[in-house]
């Protein structure tokens, strides 16, 4: 059975099972995984198991244990550590080696070398992670169960890269079924009490006990997508800190190490800026089909709706080719907005392999605009090997341009949606599950529209002799309400008494100065939260510490790419030395252990068997796989009225010149387009989860001249950007598009809504009464009032999706606010609408 069975043979693949111990203390989780294995073949065979790890994992610690006998593995230099372990097996002894794969820092291989003939051994691997945390509040932890295959095209031509997986066997049947168990017991444990702990997928038992919490997996799991626990503590937003002592006489671990957390709170109205050129990169390729696409349709739409009048934006869609919805970025108004609201509505994930490298350097290229700063969105699944390539191209232009990423769906790459953000000193987010992806996208607009704060550092108040040497360096960026981690070695005597000092958090919002400071206690056990030494294993904050200060080594590393070897090989060095000292694994660090202990080699041909993740193989098995991995190909111009082509050239284009780019760039068209003036269907898009009006009849179009030919990446259907904006199209002969099920398709760029029949519809009411009822002069601030009100009865559960649109309605409201009062206007609303909203929520 696919999955079930081993790369070269029928055999069943020797992993029994794997227990995971986890324990989460306070923003921290230790995790311990033991992988058993079994070879009941007659040879010794060579077990290699691939498995996604968050990229940010600090793992320190891996142990096998054969027949009685411990084996310990230790840190070496990658390149190395193959080597022994290849000389190892060759020369019969037992072998294992636990690496991070070269090309992305979020997948990890096990390899087990000649495990002897019906024998046993378990692998066991600990690491510790900070626990990100969600729009709510609450601590996410992941144990990760998807592998997604992923695109690569360094050869030039669009495959899948499939290094650890065969195809399946005639006769195969797909199955998301492991052929192992899986064991799953979480501990938490706080200062404060614990609110709840929730789990959205996985069926678990959970027991309560006040500051502690427990939870267990429960045996019917099927392992067939990554198991998610929330954590939600009390008091949750208090700032702490925790102070973790040394161990030894001299190096990094020696030194005690601060772990130190900030809640700043910036927001105030005062501190949102209104300028800015936001570029959204959306991948369109065919892993993003189905849901994925049509919930980033829904997102576009609030993100167009949310972004500030007089700022500047684009979209960019990638796949095999990318397409520009404008050739460079347009001031944001009526005109701009209704041309991209039409384009939303056939966009669709047409648009083959995965090149997310072409469409950053076709956006870095873009000329600046004075007096607005770049911020990158990218939205992604993340299924790519060029990670280290994007990561490079985005921290080459970090002092330029902002990068904000959402990964999309269970196996996104960590590596690169973490990566870039990490590069680009903007913020990550990850949908999965029953995450909406309109609310994370949300969150990182609203982070983007915070002014940058600048100049910021930290003083410290230490005892005399001891200083703090900050990890990373360079301070992470800070937005309002987001957690900010820092970290500290102190280097000096402490004195022997337990002493008192204070750290202080500073930087620059516009002309605004801020601080936060925080006290501490120098001893191993920091008042706020319990040591980091209570747990399971010792020094989790020094291995911590250690990750975070590689991951900027390796930023700083794709930063000076194109400098000399010189740069490259002493940061390269200080990585590897640091992954040796502090026990934790790199991209240029193994873990290496042998069976030194066994009296005789083993004998036998020793035969390789490659064990799966079971979700690997059921995105193998979409028919989408085989979509996406088209070859590029060319169209001529005369193919363009092909339906592959999307009926380009036989649709009417409104306001809007589309520059439609191939791979390399080298070919553009251009389509002039006639404003059509009348009709409320000039202002939404047909087609998107409801929330826009169905398609009318079209029109031909006044086509300029393009070049005869142009290459194009090979596309099941056509849509694009260009279909989209054709099937929105008005024709003065065809039926009225239906009505969106949401006012917000329907509001302006500055802010308000129209009184009109579009609005009235969604609101249920007929025109004229609304009319009739208007209690103001003007007819658009009766418009907007309704359409707010509207949103706080119909979509309060949504509020985090919509509010930055209605605080712009809000704003528009108070610049029109003559001959009327709030009460008066609201409450003439909420009678009209069967509604009740306090006049406060509506106008602040």
């Amino acid at each position: 059975m696919y999955g079930l069975r081993c790369q070269k043979t029928a055999n069943p693949v020797p992993l029994k099972e794997i227990d995971v111990h986890v324990d989460i203390i306070g923003y921290v989780s230790n995790v311990t995984s033991s992988l058993e294995y079994h070879n009941g073949e007659d040879n010794p065979i060579e077990a290699v198991f691939v498995f996604p790890l968050d990229e940010t994992s600090a793992v320190y610690k891996f142990e096998a244990l054969i027949e009685g006998r411990r084996i310990i593995g230790k840190v070496k230099e990658k390149q190395k550590a193959r080597e022994e372990y290849d000389d190892a097996i060759a020369s019969g002894e037992g072998a294992f080696l636990f690496e991070e794969d070269d090309r992305a820092g979020d997948v990890f291989k096990c390899s087990v070398g000649n495990l002897p003939p019906k024998t046993s051994a378990t692998i066991q691997l600990s690491y510790v992670a900070e626990l990100p945390v969600e729009a709510d509040s609450s601590l996410k932890f992941v144990l990760p169960g998807v592998l997604n295959p992923r695109y690569s095209s360094d050869t030039g031509a669009a495959v899948y890269d499939d290094t650890y997986m065969a195809p399946p066997a005639a006769g195969d049947v797909v199955t998301s079924g492991a052929p192992y168990k899986l064991k799953l017991k979480v501990n938490v444990s706080s200062p404060n009490s614990i609110d709840k702990i929730e789990s959205p997928k996985a069926p678990v038992d959970i027991t309560y006990g006040g500051t502690s919490a427990q939870a267990t997996l429960k045996d019917d799991h099927k392992f067939d997508s990554d198991v998610e626990l929330y954590v939600h503590y009390k008091d949750k937003h208090r700032p702490f800190a925790v102070t973790e002592l040394g161990q030894g006489t001299d190096g990094f671990m020696a030194d005690h190490t601060v772990m130190l957390t900030f809640v700043p709170d910036l927001s105030r109205e005062d501190l949102v800026t209104n300028c800015g050129e936001f570029i959204f990169i959306l991948d369109r390729s065919g892993s993003m089909s189905g849901n994925k696409i049509k919930n980033a349709r829904e997102t576009l739409l609030l993100f167009l709706k949310s972004l500030p009048i007089g700022c500047y934006f684009n979209i960019v869609g990638f796949g095999s080719s990318h397409q520009s919805l404008f050739k460079g970025s347009q001031q944001y108004d009526n005109k701009s907005l209704k041309t991209a609201c039409k384009a939303l509505g056939k966009m669709e994930a047409d648009l083959g392999g995965t090149e997310i490298l072409q469409p950053l350097q076709y956006v870095y290229k873009q000329p600046p605009i004075a007096g607005h700063p770049r911020q990158l969105f990218l939205l992604t699944d993340g299924e790519v090997w060029d990670t280290q390539a994007c990561v490079s191209e985005v921290a080459k232009h970090a002092d330029s341009a902002r990068c904000f990423s959402v990964g999309i769906g269970e196996g996104a790459s960590t590596a690169l949606v973490k990566g870039v953000a990490r590069a680009g000193r903007g913020k990550a987010e990850f949908v999965s599950g029953t995450d909406r992806l309109q609310a994370k996208v949300m969150r990182l607009l609203s982070c983007a529209l915070q002014p940058t704060v600048t100049g910021v550092g930290l003083t410290w108040q230490l005892p005399d002799g001891v200083t703090a040497v900050p990890i990373p360096s360079t301070p992470p960026p800070i937005f309002s309400g987001d957690r900010f981690i820092m970290y500290a070695q102190l280097q000096g005597q402490l004195p022997v008494d337990v002493t008192e000092a204070s750290v202080t958090l500073s930087g620059q919002v516009l002309t605004e100065e801020i601080k936060h400071t925080l006290d501490l206690t120098l001893k191993s056990q920091d008042q706020e939260m319990p040591s980091a030494d209570d747990g399971p294993e010792p020094q989790q904050l020094h291995r911590l510490a250690a990750k975070t200060l590689i991951k900027e080594l390796e930023v700083n590393l794709e930063k000076d790419s194109d400098n000399s070897e010189t740069v490259s090989d002493s940061t390269k060095k200080q990585v590897i030395d640091l992954s040796v000292a502090a026990n934790v694994v790199s991209k240029f660090t193994s873990f290496i252990g042998f069976d030194s202990e066994r009296e005789e080699p083993i004998q036998g041909a020793m035969m390789r068997r490659n064990i799966r993740p079971p979700m690997m193989m059921a995105c193998m098995a979409a028919p989408v796989m085989l979509r996406c991995a088209a070859a590029p190909m060319a169209l001529s111009y005369d193919e363009c009225d092909s339906p592959a082509f999307g009926s380009c050239l036989d649709e009417v284009y409104d306001d809007c010149d589309m520059a439609m780019l191939s791979a390399d760039h080298e070919e553009v068209m251009s389509l002039e387009i006639e404003e059509k003036k009348e009709g409320m269907a000039s202002r939404i898009v047909g087609g998107v989860m409801g929330l826009f009006p169905g398609p009318k009849t079209k029109k031909k179009a006044k086509a300029r001249a393009m070049p005869k030919t142009m290459a194009m990446a090979a596309r099941p259907m056509g849509g694009g950007f260009g279909a989209g904006v054709a099937a929105a199209m008005d024709d003065e002969e065809g039926e009225d598009s239906a009505p969106p099920s949401t006012v917000i398709p329907l509001q302006m760029a500055e802010g308000s809504w129209e009184l009109d029949d579009d609005l009235a519809a969604v609101l249920g009411v007929k025109l004229d009464r609304l009319t009739k009822e208007c209690p103001v002069q003007k007819k658009a601030v009766w418009a907007t009032v309704l359409a707010l009100v509207w949103l706080h009865t119909k979509m309060a559960d949504k509020k985090v999706e919509w509010q930055m649109l209605a605080r712009k309605a809000t704003t528009w409201l108070k610049a029109h606010q003559e001959g009327w009062s709030a009460d008066d206007v609201v409450g003439k609303a909420c009678t009209v609408l069967g509604a009740k909203v306090d006049p406060s929520a509506v106008l602040g």
